[in-house]
């Protein structure tokens, strides 16, 4: 039975007037914020690794893997503070507001235990970094910007957390302003830091990694200003609830470590990915970066309408029509779709528009790069698709609370299927990259296929997250 504090305070008002629930119209205006933050951070990464490049080859070659590395370990942590937003949902749409304080709150104590963790796992981050093949001289560069991102990663596990008290009420305007403010800041103190304009010091990468931790800070500022404002002291107790409340804290990490191991999981079978395409030919490996990076233009806005279906999902889950969260997600399916296939017609008839942007084609060097990349086009033209799919049926499942089906059913397709099949086909059989691209895809259908099925069985109507 749940504790008495979290049966009071209610919510008088849940749905926006003039949408339709479950409609189309409902779940763009929570979307459109989410997919303009991912797309900021996304420009905000591209311009600061513009800066480094023209700072220094070795600045620029030591951000991307000390990068990857960081978010490697951090992505656990934050795919389980995460799973705070479907708490927050959940009891939104059973209109109780002190629980929505109550649930964020949790998150942001998971959030602080969680950076302590990652301040623990920085030796095996710089022991991964003295291990590998790469120059001396990037190595130290990894291994600074590697401790200080992991050291702000406290910022990034909170900031999830709080920014769950806005996107789980639907209210996603406000953490695009947060996260649109905290990126225009890093990029401004990148600018500074690597540099040393005006007064600043030229810290190069260091610099770099510093303005991401400020930007993140200045994130967490504007979130707390805002919980902690007297209309939401008044409506939903923010600052008499920070409190660890021990049942809810222990459904958080029932629910929510299984969506973090299953997203450490996935994010770690597609770094395997680019790894093992790295033991094929230089030209491969550049066309191979290429196309990974062309299909983050498909790929972020979805995660970001993924986000609100989720958001969605678990609203109307709370309010107690499920028959309302298939409608969202049929819905969410449809503009995923929408989008995708128009961007995967550009992609197959205008392919070089999108590949002639990383080199020139008038280089001799660029031309066999070219010429691998041109016909990868083509399966990413349907891997987008399936991967869409599969991306707003398994949010839907999350905003369910369906999390260990989730993980389970993902990590083994992931760990022995798809990377089974690609270390095969580069090591064994020798392959293209095209085929290890429609191995990719194969992944991808089968992934839509079964989190599809998974939803529409409709198993997840008997799971109930806020008892257990």
């Amino acid at each position: 039975m749940e504790e008495t504090i979290i049966l009071q305070g209610e919510i008088p008002s849940l749905t926006k007037k003039g949408f339709e629930s479950g409609s189309m119209a409902e779940l763009l205006s929570v979307a459109y914020p989410l997919i303009i933050s991912t797309a900021s951070n996304t420009v905000m990464q591209f311009i600061n690794r513009i800066f480094l490049s023209r700072y220094s080859a070795d600045a620029f070659a030591a951000c991307v893997p000390a990068g990857i590395l960081s978010f490697t370990l951090l992505c656990f942590f934050m795919g389980t503070t995460s799973y705070t937003n479907a708490f927050v949902a959940q009891y939104y749409g059973k209109g109780k507001a002190a629980s929505v304080s109550v649930a964020v709150w949790q998150g942001v104590w998971l959030g602080l235990i969680s950076g302590l963790v990652l301040l623990a796992l920085t030796p095996v981050g710089r022991y991964l970094i003295d291990v590998s093949g790469h120059p001396a001289a990037v190595k130290i560069l990894e291994k600074q910007y590697f401790t200080i991102l992991n050291a702000g990663g406290v910022l990034v596990t909170v900031n999830t957390a709080l920014a769950a008290f806005f996107t789980g009420r639907g209210r996603t305007k406000v953490t695009m302003a947060a996260n649109m403010t905290g990126n225009a800041v890093c990029v401004l103190f990148s600018w500074l830091l690597i540099f040393g304009r005006g007064s600043a010091p030229e810290l190069g990468i260091s610099g770099a990694a510093y303005a991401a931790v400020i930007g993140q800070a200045c994130v967490l500022i504007i979130y707390l200003t805002l919980i902690f404002s007297a209309g939401n002291r008044r409506a939903y107790r923010t600052a008499r609830l920070v409190g660890v409340h021990p049942g809810l804290f222990k459904r958080l990490i029932k629910y929510g470590a299984p969506n973090g191991v299953g997203f450490f999981l996935d994010i770690a079978s597609f770094g395997v990915f680019i790894f093992l395409v790295g033991d094929m030919d230089k030209y491969s490996l550049a066309a191979n970066n290429i196309i990974a990076s062309i299909n983050m233009i498909a790929f972020m806005p979805v995660i970001g309408l993924g986000l609100a279906n989720l958001t969605l999902v678990g609203r109307y889950i709370g309010k107690q029509q499920p028959d309302v969260s298939v409608k969202v997600t049929r819905n969410a399916v449809k503009l995923a779709l929408l989008y995708v296939v128009f961007m995967g017609f550009l992609f197959f008839a205008f392919p070089g528009v999108f590949v002639d942007i990383f080199g020139s084609p008038d280089s001799s060097e660029f031309l066999p790069i070219l010429a691998a990349s041109r016909p990868l086009m083509k399966v990413l033209t349907f891997y987008i698709c399936f991967d869409a799919v599969a991306i707003i049926f398994a949010d839907a499942l999350r905003g369910a609370g369906d999390t260990r089906f989730q993980m389970i059913v993902g990590s083994l397709l992931a760990w022995l299927l798809f990377v089974p099949g690609i270390y095969y086909l580069v090591n064994c059989a020798h392959a293209s990259l095209m085929s290890v691209w429609v191995w990719a895809l194969v992944y991808v259908t089968l992934l839509a296929l079964v989190f599809g099925r998974r939803f529409n069985a409709g198993g997840w109507r008997a799971i109930n997250i806020l008892k257990g």
